[in-house]
């Protein structure tokens, strides 16, 4: 390593302690030491960092444990008092709440805590702009319309959202449904923006709003991508055309406006954005919501000829927002940019919280009067039945104490799935064993990753006891045939060994099939980091 770079290094670090120390009589030494270490004030023109959906973040996760916990009031708090500030969000994906086994301490996102760090700027009285860039759900059916229509509610009617991009998760939704979703959350003032996009009818949404804040005119656009332009050809309701030719169109009416901040809000891939400012050079800002992983550390600068358009990325499942401060000064327009990632520093947000739980009553509602189309119970495809763990453990007795009591003899932890979501706990505020995304995972006898039940899983809380909890025959299969084989003692020795290969599962299935289905990236992230498995297996070995 060069030596005169490292003297450099120590040089700065040097001037920097002298700095901190000829301060000491100002009233906010560690302010300015603060600055100097915190990385949180991102200059705009930096180059990004490159992450992935699987790497650290490093503003949610660095600090050790001795380190003093980030709180609500730190969201941005060395900077000044913008001259307004965009506040963005998108790819929700049907997160509505954190979700997952590794306890909401260590889980990022939910629309409870954006209500809360975005009351954080109105408290400060920041002339604040709401943007989502859409993709609200992932999965399609009865739930996921109930899930869309509470997200708008919660959007429109409690944030005040200025736009709402529509995203292909959106737009995969039946199109009167969404039009009917859509008006439905609509109070006033259309927050549906979309250049390139019309649902049913062309009043639905806007082509690009102008909003006025401290005396400026910002102009808001935004454009599906076209490389997800074929998975709606031929939609009922949807016409679609190309991104370039929805701007082309847009943007000189725009222009008419007089606008003092132009912002691209594109659902495209990051190539495909870069491609996107340089055509169309006229914008200051362009939020991508196409590209997997977490948002950059920095935004990007992209050189467009005519200006610097600043890209800053969405991220996914709702985990992050991302905050573009505005800064007049001497006649120009500074920005600077952070991603905020949704941590427990944010408490849940008391009037999202009331919205939740109506959306929880719906699940219930029609679960108990059988309107519940999405679980439909479907035969099993060994055509054997689910008969609960009790029934193993005459033959099995060590491992269904294992399964009970867990090896440390605390308790198995699969043997209390169903008490997670019944019983007092962080999340005791609402019950959650109507919702099939929950119930998949804590009941015996579902599809995890289909979130249905067989025919003879788990469906009444009040009569299927012996399918409470995450059972045995969730990883080995439904035990009908193999319990009634042995138990009548049949001779047929080939019958009674196929039953049993039916059922084994080996410890190599188990690391790389099984406990996945369950454990996946989206709600056990560190089963899924290397060496999970080898972490958890020793809880339930057996």
């Amino acid at each position: 390593m060069n030596q005169n770079w490292l003297a450099g290094r120590f040089v700065l670090f040097v001037a920097a302690i002298a700095l901190v120390v000829a301060t000491l009589g100002c009233g906010q030494p560690m302010a300015i030491l603060d600055m100097f270490l915190s990385p949180s004030s991102s200059d705009i023109n930096q180059e990004p960092a490159d992450t992935d959906q699987n790497s650290p973040s490093l503003d949610a996760e660095n600090s050790g444990d001795d380190e003093p916990k980030s709180k609500a009031a730190d969201l941005v708090k060395y900077w000044d008092k913008p001259t307004f500030a965009i506040f963005f969000t998108g790819r929700q994906h049907g997160y509505m709440e954190p979700c997952g086994c590794t306890g909401l301490s260590n889980q990022k996102g939910g629309m409870m805590r954006r209500h809360s760090s975005l009351k954080v700027l109105a408290d400060r009285g920041w002339d604040v702009i709401t943007i989502d860039s859409g993709d609200q759900v992932e999965r399609f059916g009865q739930q996921g319309l109930i899930k869309l229509g509470k997200t708008f509610e919660s959007m429109c009617q409690i944030m005040n959202y200025d736009v709402i991009g529509l995203g292909i998760g959106d737009l995969k939704v039946p199109s009167i449904d969404l039009a009917q979703t859509m008006m439905n959350a609509n109070q006033g003032i259309n927050p549906f923006v979309c250049a390139n996009i019309e649902v049913v009818d062309p009043d639905l949404s806007q082509r690009f709003r102008i909003i006025e804040k401290n005396g400026k005119r910002i102009g808001i656009t935004m454009v599906l991508g076209d490389e997800f332009l074929p998975e709606l050809a031929g939609v009922d309701g949807i016409t679609a055309i190309a991104a370039a030719t929805g701007l082309t169109e847009v943007i000189p009416l725009m222009d008419a406006q007089k606008c003092d901040v132009k912002v691209l809000v594109a659902a495209s891939s990051l190539e495909n954005c870069r491609v996107l400012a340089k055509k169309f050079p006229g914008f200051d800002l362009l939020i991508t919501s196409g590209s997997p992983g977490d948002p950059t550390l920095q935004a990007e600068a992209i050189e467009t000829g005519a200006k610097t358009t600043s890209m800053v990325q969405v991220g996914v499942k709702g985990m992050y927002v991302g905050i573009v401060g505005f800064f007049e000064k001497s006649g120009t327009m500074e920005i600077k940019y952070e991603r905020v990632p949704l941590d427990d520093r944010f408490e849940d947000s008391a009037e999202v919280k009331q919205v939740f739980i109506r959306y929880q009553d719906e699940l219930k509602r029609l679960w108990e009067s059988g309107q519940l189309a999405d679980i439909q119970p479907r035969p099993h495809p060994s055509g054997h039945q689910f008969v609960g763990s009790d029934s193993c453990a005459d033959c099995h007795e060590d491992e269904f104490q294992i399964w009970s009591e867990g090896n440390s003899g605390d308790g198995g932890p699969h043997q209390h799935a169903t008490a997670s979501l019944t019983n007092p706990n962080e999340r005791s505020w609402v019950q959650r064993n109507f919702d099939p995304e929950c119930v998949s995972c804590h009941m015996t006898g579902w599809n995890p990753q289909g979130f249905f039940p067989y025919e003879s899983g788990f469906r009444d809380i009040k009569k299927d006891d012996a399918l409470f909890n995450n059972g045995c025959e969730n990883c080995h299969g439904p035990g009908s045939a193999h319990i009634d084989a042995e138990r009548n003692k049949k001779d047929d020795e080939k019958l009674l060994s196929k039953l049993r290969d039916e059922l084994r599962v080996t410890v190599e299935q188990a690391r790389t099939s099984t406990c996945v289905q369950c454990h996946d990236l989206d709600n056990s992230p560190d089963y899924v980091k290397e060496g999970g498995f080898d972490k958890y297996w020793p809880e339930i070995e057996h």
